[in-house]
Order: structure tokens, then C-alpha cells, then sequence
């Protein structure tokens, strides 16, 4: 049985060398990796772009956080990634390897995927909300056939409960600033709550925003990073996109509709979740920052978090959302 004592993964974690990179992802693939061991930006995971000696083939490796996701999560992730693939929708799975698309090193999991190349999308016109909308309503009608999925739901009573124990229990918080958060929390929860009951929750890919959305030249938009998908309502992969309010993104917004309505209906009553929504990212972002303040170079890439001036602003945003926004419909 794996030793996996938080203490000691996070001494594994720490040890995440290239020597051991190279002796994992060679062990996976049974071939041997050129001397190419490049670092790519991601904070919670490790991702590495490597290379095959043989072929010169470049591949990302990606090692997953211990503690942040299960087993069983992360093979739900590769299926619905598979499944989108088969569905002819512009996703990029990981490589099957003997029938296997995870694997383990030293109580550490980790994939392959194979190196796609692209570029970030500038400022969207007309016809890239459009075929935005056309993605994503192929995706969700994917999703809708996987609602047993074993990935977060992504509501108030539960997404939200555990990111705030997250939060506590990381001790990231302050003390000054507990009981105030805590008590917009509740407050957010009880009102939010509600607002989630008669929504339609599907699959879906859950941090929908610019940066997870790529052009390939030759081969158009393509959506990248599915770590966390989730079970959610439809809305929920749009709104991130949006470049102003909602009142001040209604031509955006029926760009995207048309088409994603090509493929799937969607419920324009929804619309009214965002404030509820943006609610629930802002405490899984402090969540997220929370697991991430255990890393050695936390302060250097997040001065600012975890500061008086920080949890002034979450509170406040939290606040303004409960009182004002959640109050008067969004």
C-alpha cells in the first residue's frame, strides 16, 4: 500500500525532479525521453513538456496535486474528454497507453497528452462567439448523457460549503476576518441556495474563461483544461466569458445564443444565476489561493493574497453581491 501521510507527499511533491519526471513518464510510455524537461505554467498541477528520443515527438505530462483530486475523478475527467473526442468536438485527450490514461509514481498521479500547439484568441467578433456558442452546446449535449459523473455538483450547498472548510482548514484566513467571512458565507449560501432548485446541471467543463479557449491554425477553436469540470448548470460555462456586466454584453450574449441554440436550447431564465455564480468563484479562487499558500514560492507569484486588504475585498465583493445584486435579480 502507498504511503500518502500528507506529510510525506508533500516531501514527494517538493521532490518532483527531473530525474524522477523522466523515470515516470519513461516508465508509462516504455520509451526512453530526450534531455528536453521544459516547465509550463500551471499552480496547482506540475506540467512539463518532454520529448520522445526516438521521434522527437513532444508530449505534456501532467502531475496532479496529491489530495486535490481522487482516482476516480480524474479517470471521469479522461472519459469525458474521450467521449467529447469520439463526438468529433475540438478537446485534447490524454494518450491511451496499454489501456490506461493515468498513472502513478510514488503516490503521485499523472498523464500524457500529446503536445497541441496554439494561440490565445484576442478580443472575440461575431462570428468566434458564434462558433463559441456552437462548441459549448455540443459539449453540454455530451454532458447532459453523463449526470452520474463523479465530479463536483456545482452549487451553493455543496461546492461552495467545501471550498469555505477549505479555506479554514488550510488556515489561510486571518483571524480578524473569520467571523465576517463565515458570516457573509451563510448569508451568500442561504440566498444562493434557492436559485440552484429548479436549474437543469450537466457535464461541463466549469472554468470556461479566454485563457482555456485556443486557435490552432488549420483547425479552429479548441477548449483546453478540464480539471474542473463539473456538474453544473449550463450557464455556468458562459458567463467568465462575457467582456462586461450582462447588461453591457447583450450583443455577446446573442452571438453566443445563436450558436449554441444550433445545437441545444438553453434556459435565458438562468441568465439570472450569474451573480450567484461569480459569488461561488470568488470563494473557490480564496480556496484555491488557500491550498496553494502551502507552496514554497506562494508569496512571490500572489503578493497580495491572504492580506488584510485582500480579505477586505472578497468580504466586500461578497457583500455587495448578497446585498445589492442577489437583491435586486442581478
Amino acid at each position: 500500500m502507498l504511503d500518502c501521510r500528507p506529510d510525506r507527499m508533500a516531501n514527494v511533491w517538493q521532490d518532483l525532479t527531473p530525474e524522477n519526471i523522466f523515470r515516470s513518464v519513461e516508465g508509462a510510455l516504455q520509451t526512453k525521453l530526450s534531455n528536453i524537461c521544459l516547465k509550463r505554467n500551471s499552480y496547482i498541477n506540475r506540467v512539463y513538456e518532454l520529448e520522445r528520443q526516438d521521434s522527437g515527438e513532444r508530449m505534456i505530462a501532467k502531475f496532479y496535486r496529491p489530495g486535490r483530486w481522487t482516482e476516480e475523478t480524474i479517470l471521469e475527467e479522461h472519459r469525458f474528454l474521450d467521449e467529447l473526442a469520439k463526438n468529433e468536438i475540438a478537446v485534447i485527450p490524454p494518450w491511451t497507453i496499454n489501456d490506461k490514461t493515468l498513472f502513478s509514481d510514488n503516490g503521485i498521479l499523472f498523464t500524457v497528452f500529446p503536445k497541441k500547439g496554439g494561440r490565445a484568441l484576442d478580443e472575440f467578433d461575431q462570428e468566434k462567439w458564434i462558433i463559441i456558442g456552437r462548441i459549448l452546446a455540443r459539449v453540454h449535449f455530451v454532458g447532459e448523457k453523463r449526470k452520474a459523473a463523479k465530479r463536483i455538483k456545482w452549487e451553493p450547498e455543496n461546492a461552495t460549503r467545501e471550498h469555505i472548510a477549505i479555506i479554514f482548514e488550510n488556515e489561510f484566513i486571518l483571524p480578524d476576518f473569520q467571523k465576517s467571512l463565515m458570516t457573509v458565507s451563510d448569508l451568500f449560501i442561504k440566498k444562493a441556495a434557492p436559485l440552484f432548485g429548479s436549474q437543469e446541471f450537466v457535464l461541463l467543463h466549469g472554468d470556461c474563461h479566454k485563457g482555456n479557449l485556443i486557435f490552432r491554425p488549420g483547425e479552429g477553436i479548441f477548449i483546453v483544461d478540464f480539471d474542473d469540470a463539473c456538474i453544473g448548470p449550463p450557464v455556468q460555462d458562459l458567463w467568465m466569458l462575457l467582456p462586461d456586466t450582462l447588461q453591457n454584453s447583450q450583443n455577446e450574449l446573442e452571438w453566443f445564443l445563436k450558436g449554441y441554440e444550433t445545437f441545444r436550447s438553453f434556459d435565458r431564465k438562468s441568465l439570472e444565476l450569474i451573480p450567484a455564480l461569480r459569488g461561488m468563484r470568488i470563494l473557490h479562487y480564496a480556496a484555491w489561493l488557500a491550498v496553494q499558500s502551502k507552496e514554497p514560492d506562494f508569496l512571490n507569484n500572489f503578493p497580495e493574497a491572504g492580506k488584510p486588504k485582500y480579505w477586505n475585498g472578497l468580504i466586500k465583493d461578497l457583500q455587495g453581491i448578497v446585498y445589492e445584486e442577489m437583491a435586486d435579480g442581478g
